[in-house]
């Protein structure tokens, strides 16, 4: 199976970005978080994309990521849970909020690498797609939304964020 890697996540883990072709070692993957594209050297650009997939991959080891992406939010590409996410009108139970919460904290730690070396003005497009989502998971843990607004809700503003990376790109161009 190939990750490709972009924000996302915000991003969690998921946006769009430069896509690295990854095989992981578990089937859980956070789209949420890209590795960044910027005028680095190559090789730091490398490094920086290895620490983010690292990163990215010891946070979807856990038991609570695997029931994240079973129960909760489809974060990964090929998810056979997905349909039936996006459109649950479930909200969470005790477990799953606790679960969520903790996927969240460990998959979180991965986003200063995600900003590293960015412009302003991408860097802007991330902290505000982080703000956004990080409001979608409150609202879900708190049990104002369902897991399918969750789920509907997160992937329009990857998409969003996307279209800014993209209108960023092409206004340098």
């Amino acid at each position: 199976m190939k990750n490709i890697f972009k924000l996302s996540l915000m991003g969690i883990a998921l946006l769009g970005g430069c896509a690295t072709k990854v095989a992981p070692n578990n089937p859980v993957q956070v789209a949420k978080v890209p590795p960044p594209m910027t005028a680095r050297a190559p090789d730091q650009a490398g490094s920086v994309t290895k620490r983010l997939n690292d990163c990215i991959m010891r946070s979807n080891q856990s038991a609570d990521a695997l029931l994240v992406d079973a129960q909760i939010i489809a974060v990964t590409r090929n998810n056979p849970h997905a349909n039936a996410l996006f459109s649950s009108a479930d909200k969470l139970t005790d477990q799953q909020a606790k679960a969520l919460t903790s996927y969240l904290s460990e998959a979180n730690s991965c986003r200063p690498i995600a900003l590293e070396g960015l412009g302003p003005e991408k860097t802007a497009v991330y902290e505000d797609f982080f703000k956004k989502i990080d409001g979608v998971y409150a609202d879900l843990i708190a049990r104002k939304i369902t897991i399918g607004v969750a789920n509907q809700e997160r992937q329009l503003l990857i998409q969003d964020a996307r279209m800014k990376k993209l209108a960023l790109q092409s206004k340098k161009n």
